[in-house]
């Protein structure tokens, strides 16, 4: 018996999660780029109405993109959210967090990708914003709140997170993905050092 045009086939889900994982990896790696609906098909091997089945059109798959990339890092927000016995110690460890996913591709790729997509298309960007940036800042938060000394003004603790994360993303884009490396090589320690002494100090002199 033919199934129900609009009608989901027994394995929706897992055939869903498969073709994400395809076009995730595809996306990740290489260029940066905005690959059309028939690239993202030919990466997963798999048509272009396939993909409108599972996910609307274009801008319904790098949604979920988004979302699956969301959920991945889960773990990792999770443990850097754990809190700190000082102030000190929760943005070292912070900076520390930073140093070596600086040093993961994926995870410049990531926000790369994310920003690139998200600045072409308002409901995209409003995805990564929800699924990724905010949860990465939103840990950084939960980590100083819970940590003795810290602020108690939501605004300071949310501008502390904006100031660990902007560096470190500005420093991973230019280092891996505009040829910083080549052209104006960074001692990544040295910097995220500095950067980890000079805010530990502006608590210091807020306290």
């Amino acid at each position: 018996m033919a199934r129900t045009p609009g009608a989901r086939n027994y394995n929706f889900d897992a055939k869903r999660s498969a073709l994400l994982a395809s076009v995730i990896d595809f996306a990740l790696s290489g260029d940066i780029q905005r690959p059309s609906l028939r690239q993202l098909a030919m990466a997963a091997e798999t048509s272009e109405p396939t993909l409108r089945h599972y996910f609307t059109d274009r801008k319904g798959l790098v949604i979920a993109m988004m979302a699956e990339l969301g959920e991945r890092a889960q773990p990792i927000w999770a443990q850097l959210s754990e809190p700190a016995a000082s102030v000190d110690e929760a943005v070292s460890a912070c900076f520390r967090h930073a140093l070596n996913r600086m040093n993961d591709d994926l995870f410049v790729r990531m926000h790369a990708f994310g920003m690139v997509e998200g600045m072409a298309d308002r409901d995209v960007g409003q995805a990564y914003l929800e699924h990724v940036l905010e949860p990465s800042l939103d840990c950084v938060c939960i980590k100083l709140s819970g940590t003795p000394g810290s602020p108690e003004d939501p605004n300071e603790l949310r501008t502390a997170a904006i100031a660990m994360f902007s560096p470190v993303i500005m420093m991973s884009l230019h280092q891996h993905l505009l040829g910083g490396r080549a052209v104006a090589p960074l001692d990544d320690q040295s910097s995220v050092r500095h950067l980890s002494n000079w805010l530990s100090g502006a608590f210091a002199e807020s306290a």
